[in-house]
């Protein structure tokens, strides 16, 4: 083999299970599931920057999308998205396999399919945590750098990196965590990339503690959110196959099954040696070790003590953030595939046929896991053309009827997916916050939403008519999902004005003038400073790209 095949092949890998876990779903049209929610053009809007009395769970994805998709469209967005979290997870754990310099590239190989391939990805592409998965998709890229600027060198790549995993709260507490670790392990320490790291996590920060409503979670979801057992012999074993998310529905069919549970812990005990074998030659794995300590801690905190974590989120703001300690479990996959790579070259070094083992190697996190293939059970779907009118028609603040979070509807196959209404219409809504988990309603966190809510219900029944309500809190229509099912509107609320009638949704206006809902200024200041910083921070990782890229051109 040429020794420019050895260069080139290692990153042909990635692209490859790219296209098998992604190519059904680059046909025209959306995915959309759980939380994943693309629409044509997510308008950017005041409330999306978490100025609003909702918690701001989709702080900055959203602001990102809507940016983005004024510039390729929605649908475009929606299919990049789902590409980059494949390939740049498994580019990244290429760059970093180079770095480490732990063996050759048929090793590497294996510890890039791990990384792309297994159960945390499956469960968590499925559920629509995409913005959480960019962030898993930029770590590698993130520990990387770290171990760069260890030697002084590498900080625009370590803030870009950075970036991307700070999409989501979750995931920038992942990347904080991570990065804190390597740059402050014993032996070349560095300090200040990481108040850089923190500004651009600035706008989900900030946004959560000017939050203008409350920042405590139902105590009852933490047992709801706790980590599963898919048939690994309890919580532990399953967070240790990298499995363990909290909703069965998006559970890949074959966890569980005799041939995938042995290849799991076949792979977990090849990890465990390699890991082993990798702290013995560079004392930096420790970090990462302590990282995958915490995160399984993290993941188990709701199943071995749910009451205390229960009491924690109740009482202490933006302590709800780990109630689904699952999703932390990035830093612990990361340090499994970097050890089966190592293990996988150990037993090279002494294994006859040694290309037959290691393509077998290769190809054993596939095995283990044949649903990831094709997208993990999503599916490409359509909006109904009657939305897009029904948006012409709509004009001024609204409620999605039914006032529930999540829908089932027709046109996505009766898959779930949180309401796309809020997204999909231009004009601003109340959002419904409460989930229905194991067949019982978690309270939410917007109290403007709770306050619609409670409406709705004593209007069922008392027979109050809820429409004051409604108006004072800026409310003057309704858009229903006619799939829906449940009672129409007209039979709660008096004077409905019909304004558009679609096969698939239907507009109402209230009677009355909704009260203008007004935020306070000072808090809209610090958020949109908020992202002033972070916004900087990331102009200048860029602009120093840039600039290492045209000297090392030059000296060329």
């Amino acid at each position: 083999m040429s020794e420019r095949a050895v260069r080139v092949l290692p990153w042909l890998w990635p692209v490859l299970l790219t296209l098998l876990i992604t190519a059904p779903l680059l046909a025209p049209g959306y995915v959309v599931g759980y939380d994943m929610v693309f629409v044509p053009d997510l308008t950017v809007r005041l409330d999306l920057f978490g100025v609003t009395t909702a918690m701001p769970r989709a702080v900055p994805s959203d602001v990102i999308v809507a940016v983005l998709d004024e510039v390729v469209g929605g649908q475009v967005l929606n299919k990049a998205v789902l590409v980059a979290i494949p390939l740049l997870s498994g580019l990244g754990m290429t760059a970093l396999w180079r770095e480490l310099r732990l063996g050759t590239a048929l090793p590497g190989a294996a510890a890039v399919t791990l990384f792309v391939w297994n159960p945390f990805v499956a469960e968590r592409l499925r559920l629509g945590a995409w913005a959480l998965l960019l962030g898993y998709a930029a770590l590698p890229w993130l520990v990387r750098s770290a171990l760069r600027l260890r030697k002084g060198s590498g900080w625009p790549g370590f803030l870009l990196a950075s970036a991307g995993c700070a999409l989501t709260a979750s995931g920038g507490i992942t990347g904080l965590l991570v990065a804190g670790l390597i740059l402050l392990w014993p032996g070349r320490g560095r300090v200040w990339p990481l108040g850089a790291a923190v500004l651009l996590n600035a706008p989900w920060l900030v946004a959560g503690l000017v939050h203008a409503g409350k920042a405590t979670v139902d105590p009852a979801s933490v047992t709801a959110f706790a980590a599963r057992n898919e048939g690994y012999g309890g919580a532990l074993p399953t967070l240790l196959t990298l499995g363990g998310v909290w909703n069965a529905d998006v559970v890949p069919g074959n966890r569980g099954d005799l041939l995938p549970l042995i290849f799991a812990f076949l792979m977990l005990l090849m990890s465990v040696a390699g890991v082993v074998l990798w702290w013995r030659q560079d004392r930096i794995a420790g970090a990462l070790v302590v990282a995958a300590g915490i995160a399984v801690m993290v993941g188990m905190a709701g199943v071995v003590a749910p009451g205390a974590v229960a009491d924690v989120v109740a009482n202490v703001p933006g302590a709800g953030l780990f109630r689904d300690g699952q999703r932390y479990l990035a830093p612990l996959v990361l340090l499994q595939s970097v050890g089966f790579g190592v293990a996988v070259h150990a037993v090279l070094q002494r294994a006859p046929l040694h290309r037959v083992v290691g393509a077998t190697a290769v190809l054993l996190p596939i095995a283990a896991l044949p649903a990831l293939a094709g997208g993990a059970g999503l599916k490409v779907s359509h909006y109904p053309a009657d939305w897009a009118r029904a948006q012409q028609v709509l004009a001024g603040p609204f409620i999605p009827w039914p006032f529930e979070s999540y829908r089932a509807p027709v046109w996505n196959g009766r898959r779930p997916v949180l309401d796309p209404m809020p997204r999909y219409f231009d004009q601003p809504a109340v959002v419904p916050d409460e989930l229905i988990v194991g067949g019982h309603r978690l309270a939410g966190e917007d109290p403007r939403a709770a306050t619609v809510a409670t409406a709705f219900r004593t209007a069922v029944r008392s027979g109050t008519d809820p429409t004051p309500v409604l108006l004072e809190q800026g409310v003057g229509w309704l858009v229903v999902d006619r799939e829906a099912g449940g009672p129409s509107p007209r039979e709660s609320i008096a004077g409905l004005t019909e304004a558009y009638a679609g096969s698939t949704v239907s507009v109402y206006q209230l009677p009355g003038t909704p009260a203008p809902q007004r935020n306070q200024p000072w808090r809209t200041a610090v958020v949109l400073a908020a992202w002033v910083l972070a916004g900087a921070t990331l102009m200048a990782a860029g602009a120093g790209l840039v600039t290492r890229r045209s000297t090392v051109w030059r000296s060329r």
